[in-house]
């Protein structure tokens, strides 16, 4: 009897262990951000103007990167004046003034590195970064070899590779 529940225990710790190394094999991958929820409705929109090409890279060697284009508007003027004739009644330089308003559109890369690994049986993803050293944790709620979908709070990220 001893022996058929150590063959089963040897079973049970091997399948598990395949298990885990196929999970790592779909996690270890490059993803896109595609769909991102706040409190249950999706603000894509706004999410993407800000973090535009947002990409979350987990390498196979509990490496991982984040890296987008962030924009930032901000409103300016330029004013033009030009003369349009002398009036010699008056003695007086006939002016025209123009205003001209654009968007001043500012784009800054953001990079960011650090460590990742599986917490909770697999459940939760960490999140080291390398220069502030706090742990950022997402709760894992969808994994296949083509989606991702993370939660962390009030938040849900749906990546794509």
């Amino acid at each position: 009897m001893k022996k058929y529940l150590v063959f089963g225990l040897a079973a049970v710790f091997f399948l598990a262990a395949c298990n885990k190394k196929a999970f790592l094999k779909k996690i270890q991958n490059t993803w896109k951000m595609d769909t991102y929820l706040f409190d249950g409705q999706n603000r894509t929109v706004y999410f993407d103007t800000t973090y535009r090409e947002y990409q979350l890279n987990l390498t196979d060697d509990d490496f991982y990167s984040i890296s987008y284009k962030q924009y930032f508007f901000s409103p300016d003027s330029a004013i033009l004046v030009d003369t349009l004739g002398y009036d010699s009644t008056a003695m007086d330089w006939v002016l025209d003034y123009d205003t001209l308003r654009f968007i001043d559109t500012t784009i800054v890369p953001y990079f960011e590195t650090g460590t990742w690994n599986l917490l909770n049986s697999e459940e939760d993803l960490q999140l080291r970064n390398d220069s502030t050293n706090t742990p950022a944790i997402y709760r894992i709620l969808d994994l296949d070899g083509k989606n991702l979908k993370l939660k962390k709070g009030n938040e849900e990220f749906y990546f794509t590779n």
